[in-house]
């Protein structure tokens, strides 16, 4: 409903970055020299209405007043029609309202129809006999004259009269101009269950029905209502309007609008050719205004049936009447709209296009309860934004939503604190924009044409739209309606990013994000991250569903700028940019870093052990430096260290030589070699004797030459990658050369 002038407005702590492909369906080029005014957020927040909430449309009554008005569940609506005259002069109606409905359970028995006091009840009748009924409590109780059973109908007619009285947010009035008494109109303004104030009716958004409106007034008048005019009657001084809805609508949608109104017409021809007449009622002294200030209506009907699905009442009419309200009300075929918007400008078009959009999303398409509420003003204001999109391109998209931020939204969106508040339809419209996000250009707007297909002449509820959603996207919406739609709140950021060089030709940049918003509530979103290099940008989406999360993005090249949100697709309390500590300046960050004081952008962690391998020089502990180890995480393998002790005896009884040593690390076999000392002072090590040996010993049968004797050298060799060690070295350092190959 309404707007005024002024007013409309998974992974661990580590993720993976998806590519995010963004799709478009909306956007024309803007139409010469037309370009209205985004309203600012003070504008829209002085007409909004309210306070209204559930409760106060059920405030407490007596259990025996709810048992009563229970009896609604029990029959169906399918036609009303209203033949009241209106006495501008003392303020009266007077006439009947003839309702059909249908059982919907066995043996009904009685009926019970809202209307509110001073209105009073002279007569019910059915095929013209009378019927008993009381008046009490607002509630009209009828007893039938006989008991129905499921599915059968039948049809009353209720004859009743007086001085309705406004209600609610202003459901019926006399005058013509704000602020001002007189009787030189006649208007309502049903919404929420203002229906009950001037008409007899099952007045709730979940029973709709075809409406038939004969409206007698003054000659002088004309009486404008929904669906299309049948008649005209000459009634001495007085003319009577026939109007007959084609199409079902709830009762808060009927709509009696009547003045000494000056006409013009347009018409749209809908997407199989069909004309339809475009008519506006305004006053006299508006409508050199007017004929500018609505000469965009067509195009908007253009726009929104290409993009929902066909206007929804194509067989009546689209109307807009001036009236004396601040902003808009979106009846069925026929938006009363205030006559201060009318100013010659396109000032105020957000609220054209808001209440035509509605003609989808809350008049074809209606809330099955008023919690539901947001399917209407959320969907709506939305579409003013999309209206925006189509003649402006996206930024104008962007601009738009960017005006609809507000520092607090209370209460919930489904069952707000404040039905007709910022809440429903500001935050409806984020919501809205975060669900395009989420599933992309295509899957959304399809499930708005589904949603509008599938719930035309109906009624919706939350549940059913997440359903369709869902359909579309392919997976659950369960994680994004719980706290968006059935939770209070929003999330505040805090983010940050460093980029590491892998060495490899690979840049790696460690994205941080902190939810920061009060309470314990954490909110999933696919956060959108535009990267940009030298070679250009790119969206990455990384799923944020902690409060505390870390991500990577490799590019091949070092990002020059990275954006928070691209697009600003998430409703944020706040969002702000940190440094994130990292002390090496090795571009990862110091929480990330497996070695967070010396520098290794690659992260090289050979072992596995989350000690990177800067820090970590021996992975496999064989007191090898892996650059030096064949094989740098088995410790069994590599180059053989040295024998360090070598023992030689005498075999008793023989003149062999009995050798034994120590074991070397990583031998698998040794080899000796064995030289005359008295070379050995001349540089020479002697030959290879043995190799091979499998074992700590080995015996040398050779007797040492006279006056001479041996001396024995012993090395290691691993059968693995590291081959042979070395025999020592010499009093140098320097390793002894080989004797063995």
């Amino acid at each position: 409903m309404r707007l005024g002038p002024l007013r409309r407005k998974l992974w661990a702590n580590l993720a993976f970055a998806l590519v995010l492909i963004a799709l478009t369906v909306v956007a024309t080029a803007p139409a010469s020299g037309y370009d209205p005014p985004i309203p600012s957020a003070e504008d829209r927040e002085r007409l909004h209405k309210g306070p209204v909430t559930v409760d106060d449309l059920r405030s407490p009554t007596a259990p025996e007043v709810d048992q009563q008005r229970a009896v609604q569940d029990d029959f169906d609506v399918t036609h009303y029609l209203l033949d009241i005259e209106l006495d501008e002069r003392d303020r009266t109606l007077a006439g009947s309202v003839t309702v059909t409905a249908t059982s919907l359970v066995t043996g009904l028995q009685n009926v019970v129809l809202d209307l509110v006091y001073p209105l009073v009840v002279s007569s019910v009748t059915q095929a013209g006999a009378p019927l008993t009924f009381t008046h009490e409590n607002s509630l009209v109780d009828i007893a039938l004259d006989r008991p129905y059973d499921t599915g059968e109908s039948f049809e009353i007619v209720v004859t009743y009269g007086g001085f309705p009285q406004s209600t609610g947010l202003g459901s019926f009035g006399w005058n013509k101009y704000s602020g001002l008494g007189g009787s030189g109109m006649v208007w309502s303004l049903s919404e929420p269950e203002g229906a009950r104030s001037w008409w007899p009716c099952k007045d709730r958004p979940d029973d709709k029905a075809l409406v038939e409106e004969w409206y007698t007034v003054s000659r002088k008048w004309i009486a404008t209502g929904n669906g299309k005019l049948i008649e005209t009657v000459r009634l001495g001084n007085r003319q009577q309007f026939k109007w007959r809805s084609t199409r079902p609508l709830t009762t808060y949608l009927v709509s009696i609008a009547a003045t000494d109104y000056e006409t013009f017409s347009d018409t749209y021809i809908g997407l199989d050719g069909t004309p339809m007449p475009v008519d506006y009622y305004v006053y006299k002294e508006d409508l050199a205004d007017a004929q500018e200030s609505f000469n965009r209506t067509v195009e908007m009907i253009e726009f929104y049936a290409g993009l929902f699905g066909e206007y929804p009442f194509l067989e009546d009419k689209y109307g807009m009447s001036a009236f004396p309200f601040g902003g808009a009300m979106e009846h069925s075929t026929n938006t009363s709209y205030g006559y201060s918007l009318i100013d010659g400008t396109h000032r105020y078009d957000f609220i054209n296009a808001h209440e035509l959009a509605h003609q989808w999303w809350g008049d074809a398409v209606s809330p099955e309860i008023w919690a539901d509420i947001w399917l209407n003003e959320g969907f709506a204001t939305h579409s003013e934004a999309l209206w925006f999109e189509n003649i402006n391109g996206p930024q104008a998209y962007r601009d738009y939503m960017s005006s609809l931020w507000r520092s607090s939204f209370s209460g919930t969106l489904y069952n707000p604190s404040n039905l007709f508040g910022s809440t429903s339809y500001d935050k409806g419209a984020w919501v809205q924009h975060m669900i395009r996000g989420v599933l992309g250009d295509a899957a959304f707007f399809q499930a708005l044409r589904d949603w509008y297909a599938e719930r035309r002449d109906s009624t919706g509820n939350t549940e059913q739209y997440r359903a369709t959603l869902e359909a579309n996207y392919g997976a659950p919406l369960d994680w994004f309606f719980a706290k968006w739609v059935y939770g209070p709140g929003r999330p505040s950021y805090q983010w940050g990013w460093t980029t590491a060089d892998l060495g490899d030709g690979t840049y790696r940049t460690w994205v941080r994000v902190n939810q920061t918003q009060s309470g314990t509530t954490t909110f999933t979103m696919p956060i959108h991250m535009k990267v940009t290099t030298a070679s250009g940008s790119e969206v990455r989406t990384v799923w944020n569903d902690i409060d505390d999360q870390d991500f990577t993005l490799d590019t091949a090249e070092p990002p020059t700028n990275l954006a928070f949100d691209d697009g600003n697709w998430i409703l944020k309390g706040s969002v702000n940019e940190i440094v994130l500590a990292d002390a090496d300046d090795d571009g990862v960050p110091d929480r990330n870093d497996n070695c967070a004081w010396l520098a290794n952008g690659s992260q090289a962690d050979l072992d596995g052990d989350a000690l990177g391998d800067v820090c970590d020089a021996d992975d496999d502990g064989d007191l090898l430096d892996d650059g030096l180890d064949c094989a740098p995480l088995d410790g069994s393998q590599g180059t053989p260290g040295e024998v360090v002790s070598l023992a030689v005896s005498v075999v008793p009884g023989t003149s062999d030589a009995a050798l034994s040593w120590t074991s070397a690390p990583r031998s698998d076999l040794y080899d000796v070699a064995r030289g005359l000392v008295s070379e050995l002072m001349g540089g020479s090590y002697g030959a290879c004797v043995e190799q091979d040996v499998n074992g700590l010993a080995w015996t040398d049968s050779e007797p040492a030459p006279v006056a001479n004797g041996w001396f024995y050298l012993v090395r290691g060799r691993d059968e693995g990658c590291g081959g042979a060690g070395t025999f020592g070295t010499d009093s140098s350092g320097t390793p002894i050369p080989s004797p063995c190959p």
